[in-house]
């Protein structure tokens, strides 16, 4: 219960908003979250180069959450040789965005990794009209509106190379699912794993049940790809409910 002030009897606003946030941010390491992780840091250390790993599970698990503690791990991992290698990036994090039009839109993907990596003079390496003269000449990152996604495939595929991540995580994954009618899912799936063999980098896809369609385009795909299920907690499971218990307690202990 928020503190009251003591000449109007009213919560106080602004320690109220306080600690709502400081609920919001607050994040327990439960048991479930921590196994997930650990079978993920499995894969992704244990991956042939080029390899996929699907983390899929329901919305509101704590997907995102998983996401960002590997990160740091990956981040805090490379810290020693990154200073002898500067150019390397430990991880990239890139959301797969859901497109107005329904369809998802590989340059706006593109667009949004190379922003991601931080890669230099974008704009030297596309194809640029003679015309254009409102354009800067060397823009950290201007990607114009003609720019052709495979160009900016083939700019994703060299930052990749140079800057060496230990994974690629994309988050939101099942919008890559959302094609146009006539499209294959297999075309979509194909863009990522040419990439992925192209860069030798291990991408994680991200995402909800709706990338399973993705898991079973081809036994190839099988036998290159590696499963991580992050599941709720059971409530027909004794051990879960109990452990859930424990969670809920937590949070109501007063810190």
């Amino acid at each position: 219960m928020a503190p009251l002030n003591s000449s109007s009897g009213r919560p106080q606003r602004g320690v109220a908003q306080e600690g709502g946030a400081s609920f919001r941010a607050y994040t327990m390491a439960h048991p479930r979250l921590m196994e997930t992780k650990e079978q993920l840091l499995r894969a992704i250390y244990g991956a042939e180069p080029g390899s996929l790993v699907f983390v899929f599970g329901p919305t509101g698990v704590g997907k995102t959450t998983l996401r960002l503690k590997l990160e740091q791990l990956l981040m805090e991992e490379a810290l020693p040789p990154q200073e002898c290698d500067p150019g390397r990036i430990p991880v990239v994090s890139v959301e797969a965005m859901a497109a107005l039009s329904g369809n998802f839109s590989w340059k706006d993907y593109f667009t949004r990794l190379l922003r991601e990596v931080n890669e230099p003079l974008i704009d030297r390496k596309l194809h640029r009209d003679p015309g254009d003269l409102k354009r800067p000449a060397h823009p950290l990152f201007a990607v114009g509106p003609r720019a052709p996604g495979f160009e900016l495939q083939y700019a994703v595929e060299q930052a990749l190379r140079f800057r060496r991540p230990r994974a690629v995580f994309v988050d939101e994954a099942q919008h890559l699912t959302r094609v146009a009618s006539g499209r294959r899912l297999s075309d979509q799936l194909n863009v990522i794993k040419s990439i992925a063999n192209r860069t030798e980098t291990v991408h994680v896809l991200i995402g909800t049940y709706e990338l399973l369609p993705f898991r079973n385009l081809s036994s190839q795909l099988s036998r290159r790809s590696i499963d991580v299920h992050f599941a709720r907690y059971k409530s027909d499971d004794h051990a879960d409910v109990e452990t859930f218990r424990n969670v809920l307690l937590t949070f109501q202990t007063p810190t």
